[in-house]
């Protein structure tokens, strides 16, 4: 699928790009292991700065006012050079956020705010939360429960938590005080937390009448920038296979010219050409007001399946060299995994595509 894009889109994808080369990379990952700041702070600036966590925020919220395509294009750069900031993410959340100095800080890269949607294994975020809330006066809130599978959880600032109230689900915000934090690293180096909350406190964003179409715009968000990171990861692996069949010789000749990986490699040049089909897609679509509910969904099932394949694939291509730790080829599986899995994997995220295709047939 060829991408028609508009010449700002190709500066904010380029400028990705840039950033990415930059900032990214296999020794970013690498710095990772065994830090105890997963996010670097400079470089969370530096996002801020090239306006990409104010890209899905409304203009009069100080924002940018563009759309999901905008996103995605960024979140493919940001994928493709392995860099573990999570700005899509934040972008979503300030969108949610609205109006108010806790969006400001968002936009502006003074205060991290991360999405804490999840509450167990098996969940997409989608599901009527069991951490529950109540309103104490003015917007302020009291929140008992917990929240797994935090990406970042540990170096957020704040949360855009959901939870029930009596009147329904709603959207609140929680500073990083507010949560106890239990946090693990994950295969890639990138880490995820679970958030226990005692009544604490929080500041409502969202009420039961706006809450459910808030947080369906934010998991629209989530999951298909997401899926463009992994388009991202996977089109990296496959350029660096590519390249790697070209030079690499046994018996006399290049391995490239075995029949057996052009075949392989042709698969897998398919695979990424179908998630891209669909991610575009379906990003247009929500852009545009339409589309099938649950269709990031299926975007990000078929982006997860497809880059765990292609990145499996890039390192037997490799041979033995791609099963040890020096050569970079292994990170792009590991930050793969880690992503797939990050707002449920594609078993779940298919099921919940067809949960409501069956609901709007």
């Amino acid at each position: 699928m060829d991408l028609i894009l508009t010449d700002e889109q190709s500066l904010l994808r380029d400028s990705a790009a840039t950033f990415a080369g930059r900032r990214g990379g296999a020794a970013r990952l690498r710095e990772l292991r065994g830090a105890e700041s997963k996010i670097d702070r400079a470089r969370w600036r530096e996002a801020a700065d090239a306006g990409w966590l104010a890209i899905l925020a409304d203009e009069d919220a100080g924002g940018l006012g563009l759309g999901l395509t905008e996103m995605c294009l960024v979140a493919q750069e940001l994928g493709k050079g392995l860099v573990p900031e999570p700005v899509a993410a934040a972008a979503a959340v300030a969108r949610a956020l609205g109006a108010g100095d806790i969006a400001t800080g968002a936009l502006s890269g003074e205060r991290l705010v991360l999405p804490a949607l999840m509450e167990g294994a098996r969940t997409v975020g989608d599901e009527p939360p069991a951490l529950t809330a109540e309103e104490t006066g003015g917007g302020a809130m009291t929140v008992d429960g917990v929240k797994t599978g935090v990406a970042g959880a540990a170096d957020a600032d704040g949360y855009l938590i959901s939870g029930m109230a009596a009147e329904g689900l709603v959207l609140m915000y929680a500073e990083r005080e507010a949560a106890e934090i239990l946090s693990a690293d994950l295969v890639d180096g990138s880490a995820a937390g679970t958030l226990t909350f005692a009544t604490t406190g929080a500041v409502l964003v969202a009420g039961a009448n706006e809450a459910p179409a808030a947080l369906a715009g934010l998991l629209d968000a989530l999951y298909l920038s997401t899926a463009a990171e992994l388009l991202g990861v996977m089109e990296k692996a496959h350029e660096i296979t590519v390249e790697y069949l070209k030079v690499r010789e046994q018996f006399g000749r290049p391995i490239g010219s075995f029949q057996a990986l052009q075949h392989r490699a042709v698969d897998n040049l398919a695979a990424i050409e179908m998630s891209r089909s669909l991610i575009y897609q379906a990003a247009s679509a929500l852009d545009a007001g339409g589309g099938a509910p649950g269709l990031a969904s299926a975007a990000l099932s078929r982006a997860s399946k497809s880059a765990l394949d292609v990145a499996k694939s890039a390192i037997q291509m490799h041979g033995g060299i791609g099963f040890t730790d020096e050569h970079d080829i292994g990170l792009y599986l590991k930050r793969a995994m880690a992503l797939s899995s990050r707002y449920g994997n594609a078993g779940l995220h298919r099921k919940r595509y067809a949960e409501f295709a069956e609901l709007h047939d």
